[in-house]
């Protein structure tokens, strides 16, 4: 029987993702943080922080699990809340959570959040927006042709060109949720001041002090590589 720890993230949760095994002594609830934003932003080696700290449990340490892309279709049971709040085992004295970059870029994500976890501490991590359309591009460039997919390239620039657009997606969520809810860190700090940077986000999180091995702070993790297109003038100059 697989172990449904080890699902494939976004297609566990379209199956109906059963929840982690939860260790003795430990309660369930809505997560403490959830990370919500940008893609292609740092946010798979910041959530590699965050887990790695003693008193943070992911949910079974993965990222990316889309477990609030379930709730988008509809009114929201009780029933589909007890199942997300069941993703997040930890222990007395510890904090659980999840990240799924997709989420800031997604209009109704703010209400859902707000509905299911609204005491939840949310993150980003936002980047200078022309770079990360180029390496978000080459990204979906590379996964078109890595699975011979048949998929619009117009399409993919779209995608990436929206998922930019942070000054609408932040306010979304302050509306939603209050501005002392949301934590904005920029990548190139992050990557400039990792220690200083880190602690900010634990203060944040109500998470004590800690310091990740100097390796661990200036890893990199799914690094865009190769050549990256540029934004066009007709593409930077667009407000919609």
């Amino acid at each position: 029987m697989t172990d449904p720890r080890r699902e494939p993230g976004r297609e566990g949760a379209r199956r109906g993702r059963q929840p982690p095994v939860i260790p003795e002594g430990a309660s369930v609830g809505p997560p403490d943080f959830i990370g919500v934003g940008v893609h292609k932003a740092g946010t798979t080696w910041w959530w590699a922080l965050l887990v790695g700290h003693p008193e943070i449990d992911g949910v079974a340490r993965r990222k990316e699990l889309h477990l609030l892309e379930r709730m988008r279709d509809g009114p929201i049971s009780e029933e589909q809340k007890d199942w997300y709040y069941r993703q997040f085992p930890r222990l007395p004295g510890h904090l659980a959570g999840e990240w799924t970059p997709r989420y800031m870029a997604m209009p109704p994500m703010p209400e859902i959040i707000a509905e299911v976890a609204p005491e939840a501490k949310l993150l980003t991590i936002v980047r200078e927006p022309v770079e990360r359309y180029r390496s978000g591009l080459k990204q979906w460039q590379e996964q078109t042709r890595r699975r011979s997919l048949k998929r619009s390239e117009q399409a993919g620039k779209r995608e990436a060109l929206m998922r930019g657009y942070y000054g609408r997606q932040v306010k979304r969520l302050i509306d939603a949720l209050g501005r002392d809810k949301l934590l904005v860190l920029q990548y190139e700090r992050c990557v400039s001041e990792p220690a200083e940077q880190f602690e900010r986000t634990l203060e944040f999180l109500g998470a004590s002090p800690y310091l990740p091995d100097e390796r661990l702070l200036r890893m990199r993790y799914n690094a865009t590589v190769g050549r990256k297109d540029s934004l066009s003038a007709k593409d930077e100059a667009a407000d919609t």
